[in-house]
């Protein structure tokens, strides 16, 4: 007859566990409980980010190339502390700038972005002071050495629409300027992207859809960001660029290049080594605030 050996036992007198070596050698050193582990292995979320809003557009622009979708899905891949600022700024707009390189690398230098917060804050404010103020104003704030002065991060925003209403372009993390010499600069947070529509084929056009790609930097090479009085080029691998914008802000050219092992950003015909397009609208936006 076989007996069950747990009803003989004394009520209370289970045995005790002896603590292993390793656990003796630990001492004190005792295991979260399950509620502490779930803790640590799930920390609370991270609040969502502020709504983003798009500011630059004049009350007169019709073709308005960034809208909010394709914002957000730019905003995810930003660097974590830039993805905060809820306040993107146009600085340039083909639209309200005109077609000009010159205008667009004069847009972009922080001291022009200075002086027309300055600008902006003196009209806010009912200041009467007049463009030389403004300007003051602006050389004391930045001094004569561009490089020697502090600023909060930023980041730019290229934008760009072809003639066939495709959308692509570029994160750059410093200011796109013309370079005398040749010289890359910018880092690892830059990045191509490109929309593309995703729908089968024989779907009307109407009904299809876009979705968005980016293309992250690889670190095979630094070739980032040239810019120059006639060119800027994005990404550079044997002589090829990612994206590269002419000096007439008309005519453009995609290849895949080793920086951020890319597609070709723009239309093209199956198996061609490079797409070309012609810019119908571009747009440079500002990420981060000046001050």
């Amino acid at each position: 007859m076989s007996v069950d050996v747990s009803d003989t036992k004394p009520e209370g007198r289970v045995p005790r566990k002896q603590p292993s070596l390793l656990g003796r050698l630990l001492g004190s050193q005792k295991s979260p409980t399950p509620e502490l582990r779930l803790t640590l292995a799930s920390p609370d979320p991270l609040p969502p980010l502020s709504d983003l809003q798009l500011l630059g557009y004049a009350k007169g622009t019709k073709h308005r190339v960034l809208d909010e979708e394709l914002a957000l899905n730019i905003r995810s891949l930003l660097p974590p502390r830039l993805q905060l600022y809820n306040e993107w700024e146009l600085l340039y707009s083909l639209e309200q700038h005109g077609i000009s390189l010159n205008s667009l690398y004069r847009n972009c230098r922080p001291e022009t972005q200075k002086h027309n917060l300055n600008v902006r804050k003196a009209r806010a404010n009912g200041d009467s002071g007049g463009f030389a103020e403004g300007v003051v104003k602006n050389m004391v704030t930045f001094g004569e050495n561009p490089h020697a002065r502090g600023s909060r991060p930023h980041g730019y925003i290229v934008v760009i629409q072809d003639e066939h209403k495709n959308k692509f372009g570029c994160y750059l993390n410093e200011h796109p300027r013309p370079l005398e010499h040749k010289r890359y600069y910018g880092n690892g947070e830059c990045f191509l992207w490109k929309t593309e529509w995703y729908n089968a084929p024989q779907e009307p056009k109407r009904r299809r859809d876009r979705r968005f790609k980016a293309f992250p930097y690889t670190g095979l090479n630094d070739n980032l960001i040239y810019s120059n009085v006639d060119f800027i080029a994005v990404g550079s691998s044997h002589g090829n660029n990612g994206l590269y914008i002419d000096k007439s802000l008309y005519l453009g050219v995609s290849y895949p290049c080793e920086t951020f092992g890319n597609e070709i950003l723009c239309d093209h015909e199956s198996g061609a080594e490079y797409g070309s397009f012609k810019i119908m609208n571009l747009e440079v936006w500002r990420v981060g605030e000046l001050e």
